[in-house]
C-alpha cells in the first residue's frame, strides 16, 4: 500500500468531513504535503498525530498487526479464509482487552454485557474510547446458552446443581456470563461441580461430545453441529474493538471485504443461531 493517504481516506479515518480535512491542511494543524496538486497525507505522521490527538502523547508505539480477544468460531474461520494474515492470540474477553490498551495488538473480540443498561459491549470500552483513536464494530449476535448432553435432563440453570460442569478461563466473558446468569437465577456456584477449565468454545463443547461433562455454557452453533442439547439463555453480541488507523490498512479491509462475499455467507448458514445482519455498522467511535 502507499505511504501516504488520500483526502477521503483521512477523512474517514478521522470520521469528518473532506472539506473539514482540507481546512486542517491550509492551516498546518494536520500533516500533509503536496504533490501534482493534491494533498498527501503520510500514514506513519497521521498515526502519531491522531495518538497526539488522543491524549497518547509520548506513546506512538506501532501496535502490532495482532488480533487479541474473545474466541468467535466464525470470525477464527474468516480471519483465516480471507487471506489477512492476521495472526490470532485469543484468551478472553477481559485479557484481550487489557492486552488491547497495551497496544498489543490492533483489534479485540469482545463480548460483555452492559450493566447499567440493556445493550452489550458499549458501557465495557465507553471510558477508553474516550482517549483512544479506535472504533466499536460489530461482528455478529450469537445464541448462548447451555449446552447439554441430550440424556442429561438439564432444562434451566438450577438443573446444573450436582451436574458435572465444564468451565472456562479466567478472564473469558463466556463465564462471567454464566455466573451473572446464576446469580439472576438465585443458583450458587459452589453446588455445580466443575470438572475442568476450557480455553476456547471449541474446547468447552468437545467436552460435552467427549463424555467429560454434562454442560458448558457455548454457543447453540456448537450444540447444533455436534448434536447435543441447548437451552437458550441470552442472545450476545460479538463486537470487534479496532485500532482506527489500522481499519483502513490492508489486513483489516481484506477481512471486511471477505465478509462481503459468498464464501463467507455460505459458511454463515452453518452456524446456528448466528445474526451478521448488522456486521461492520460502527457502534462507537473514539476520540481523535
Amino acid at each position: 500500500m502507499s505511504e501516504f493517504l488520500t483526502t477521503k481516506e483521512v477523512a474517514g479515518l478521522l470520521r469528518l468531513k473532506e472539506r473539514k480535512v482540507y481546512d486542517l491542511a491550509s492551516r498546518g494543524e494536520i500533516p500533509c504535503a503536496k504533490a501534482t496538486g493534491k494533498l498527501l497525507f503520510p500514514k506513519l505522521e497521521i498515526t502519531q498525530w491522531i495518538h497526539q490527538k488522543g491524549g497518547l502523547t509520548g506513546d506512538v508505539t506501532q501496535r502490532p498487526a495482532v488480533i487479541l480477544g474473545s474466541h468467535d468460531p466464525l470470525f477464527d474461520w474468516a480471519i483465516s479464509a480471507s487471506g489477512c494474515g492476521l495472526p490470532a492470540s485469543l484468551n478472553g474477553s477481559m485479557d484481550g482487552f487489557e492486552r488491547y490498551k497495551n497496544r498489543e495488538g490492533i483489534a479485540c473480540g469482545i463480548h460483555i454485557e452492559n450493566s447499567a443498561n440493556p445493550g452489550w459491549n458499549t458501557e465495557f470500552v465507553k471510558d477508553y474510547l474516550e482517549h483512544s483513536p479506535s472504533i466499536l464494530m460489530h461482528w455478529a449476535k450469537r445464541e448462548r446458552g447451555l449446552i447439554v448432553r441430550p440424556d442429561s435432563h438439564i432444562q434451566q440453570l438450577a438443573d446444573l446443581q450436582g451436574k458435572r460442569f465444564v468451565s472456562r478461563q479466567a478472564g473469558a466473558a463466556a463465564q462471567l456470563l454464566f455466573e451473572t446468569h446464576l446469580s439472576r437465577s438465585q443458583v450458587d456456584l459452589l453446588s455445580i461441580q466443575s470438572v475442568r477449565t476450557a480455553r476456547n468454545e471449541t474446547e468447552a463443547a468437545l467436552s460435552i461430545v467427549e463424555g467429560e461433562a454434562d454442560a458448558t455454557f457455548g454457543l447453540r452453533s456448537f450444540a447444533d453441529r455436534y448434536r447435543l442439547g441447548f437451552v437458550p439463555i441470552c442472545i450476545e453480541h460479538f463486537d470487534l474493538l479496532i485500532d482506527r488507523f489500522a481499519y483502513f490498512e490492508t489486513e483489516i479491509q481484506t477481512l471486511l471485504r471477505f465478509a462481503l462475499s459468498d464464501e463467507f455467507r455460505v459458511e454463515v448458514d452453518r452456524y446456528a443461531g448466528y445474526d451478521v445482519t448488522d456486521l461492520g455498522v460502527i457502534r462507537l467511535n473514539g476520540c481523535l
